[in-house]
């Protein structure tokens, strides 16, 4: 406990300190002031638990100095010093709410005893604040709980009525936007290391010291939002972000700067989607939709850390693709075979897929839905308990998108199932290889050639025309030709395009060739099966021929 004295006369000063051994009973005098004004002086800056005060000196009197401690945020206890001539500056001091007053010359006993008392009344507010704070707390986070039990519920509902939605608002102390507002999430994505490092796995003080960071940059850019947990979501906060608020900052800015803090003081990555401006509440649960919706479409650069929702085109992802499709096709050439340098293959052509270069224009959740149809046909092609080990660890670093983890796993996996592969197996990899091509040029019929297979399957041109011939009893050119004719019998009988149309379509530039191979093939012209084909789906003859 500390005390300050005030009085001016110095020989009060001595007899106080000499009148009881301080030390003794955990007190410190930590000042001695000798006017009212240095007395104000030392409380601003010791800030005295107690000060005794005498109630007569020049100047700032003992009454005008508890006056100014009554107006002041100062809360120290006030023990006035006084003559038996100063009844009525004694009654003044305990209308200003001095604690007691004792006469001079102070008795040792008299000290002790009111010291005493005094320090049990501050360790009692101490601890009354203590509960009234821990009482709010509590108060306070049953309070936020429901705020996000009635938040998550609102993002899983439909057509509710948005009166009805204002007037549940309210009853919780959830200020809604009046405005355009858009929905924006933010997601932890690895809580692994936070949860580790800091907080002992605790997921309730990482969601809570996330929250406070969160809220704390929302009050720098913008005013203060509220944020809220969805408890539906995995490590998920939303906010309701009216569309007036930036105060000047990008929305991209304030989630960036969000994004660096958490990095900074947590350890943490994060995602944010931004979803389009809504005009009514009740559409909240949509723009939750399409704020997730823009998470996922974030590509797996570094920097790439927010994004807002945009309608998806149509063909954006065809080339990608193409590009997963030979990953998948290598990938079944390898599980059929167990070949060591199929493995490679497969690897490498991974690997380059899963490069910076590549990461840059692919969407994450395109190369999520990818990579875990993979582990799929890994897991329909494995049994053994080491390699459900590894398919645990790709997929944990899947579900982070850890692309050093996700390759890691692939190699170790792929050189495990190359290594246990039976002698047998290995035997029956040329026919398994021959299947794989022709399903290959099946596909890719109308472009498929000889060197495309090379290049694709890795193999000598030559070595694979006799390996094919030797497996199938014809030639790879024959084979795709009788492919490509039964392709163009189909688009013949079941579309309205014309025979050099048809031709191209299937592989031909030169349309007579095609006519040619046709006739050989069928024993008729492309244009007369066009119209036997329509005879027999109508019932009748137009007598028309191309």
């Amino acid at each position: 406990m500390k005390i300050l004295i005030v009085d001016d006369e110095i020989m009060v000063h001595r007899q106080l300190e000499q009148v009881i051994q301080w030390e003794r009973y955990g007190w410190e005098i930590v000042g001695h002031a000798y006017s009212g004004s240095e007395a104000c002086r030392l409380i601003e800056e010791q800030r005295p638990d107690v000060v005794v005060t005498d109630i007569r000196m020049p100047g700032m009197d003992g009454l005008e100095l508890l006056k100014w401690m009554q107006d002041s945020s100062f809360k120290a206890k006030m023990i006035v010093l006084s003559g038996y001539g100063d009844y009525e500056y004694s009654r003044s001091a305990f209308l200003l709410q001095a604690v007691d007053y004792l006469l001079k010359p102070v008795n040792e006993a008299e000290l002790l005893s009111l010291l005493g008392r005094v320090e049990n009344d501050i360790i009692q507010e101490s601890r009354d604040q203590s509960e009234v704070r821990r009482q709010r707390a509590t108060l306070h986070q049953g309070l936020q709980l429901m705020q996000d039990e009635w938040v998550s519920f609102l993002l899983e509902s439909q057509d509710r009525d948005e009166n009805e939605i204002i007037v549940e608002s309210e009853q919780l102390q959830i200020s809604l936007p009046e405005q355009p507002f858009r929905i924006v999430v933010v997601k932890l994505i690895d809580l692994g290391s936070s949860m580790t490092s800091r907080y002992e796995g605790d997921t309730s003080a990482v969601h809570f010291a996330s929250r406070n960071v969160i809220q704390e940059n929302l009050a720098v850019y913008c005013g203060g939002i509220d944020v809220f947990r969805n408890l539906n979501g995995v490590n998920e906060f939303v906010l309701f972000f009216p569309e007036d608020r930036a105060q000047g900052y990008s929305l991209e800015y304030i989630g960036s700067h969000i994004q660096k803090t958490l990095a900074l003081c947590m350890r943490m990555e994060i995602k944010i989607g931004i979803s389009s401006c809504k005009t009514r509440i009740g559409a909240a649960r949509s723009a939750h939709m399409e704020a997730l919706r823009a998470i996922e479409e974030l590509k797996l650069s570094e920097t790439d850390n927010v994004a807002f929702y945009l309608a998806k085109k149509p063909d954006s992802a065809g080339n990608e693709r193409d590009e997963w499709g030979e990953v998948h096709v290598l990938l079944r050439f390898f599980l059929d075979t167990g070949a060591q340098q199929s493995g490679m293959h497969f690897m490498a052509k991974l690997e380059r897929e899963l490069s910076r270069e590549r990461l840059n224009r692919t969407s994450s959740r395109k190369i999520h839905a990818e990579l875990e149809q993979m582990l799929y046909k890994f897991e329909a092609s494995v049994r053994e308990e080491q390699a459900s080990m590894r398919l645990a660890e790709i997929k944990r670093g899947v579900q982070k998108m850890d692309i050093e983890q996700i390759k890691s796993g692939f190699r170790q996996i792929t050189d495990d199932y190359a290594a246990g592969m039976s002698a047998q197996n290995r035997s029956k990899s040329g026919k398994h290889l021959i299947e794989a091509i022709k399903a290959y040029a099946v596909e890719h019929h109308d472009t498929v050639t000889l060197d495309q297979i090379s290049r694709q399957f890795f193999l000598n041109k030559n070595y694979f025309c006799t390996l094919f011939k030797e497996s199938t009893g014809e030639n790879f050119t024959e084979f795709l030709k009788g492919v490509r004719i039964e392709q163009a019998k189909k688009l013949l009988s079941g579309t309205n395009l014309k025979t050099y149309e048809v031709a191209l379509k299937v592989g031909y530039t030169d349309a007579r060739y095609f006519s040619q191979l046709f006739k050989k093939a069928n024993g008729i012209q492309p244009s007369h099966y066009k119209e036997a084909a329509r005879i027999e789906a109508t019932g009748q003859a137009d007598g028309k021929v191309e």
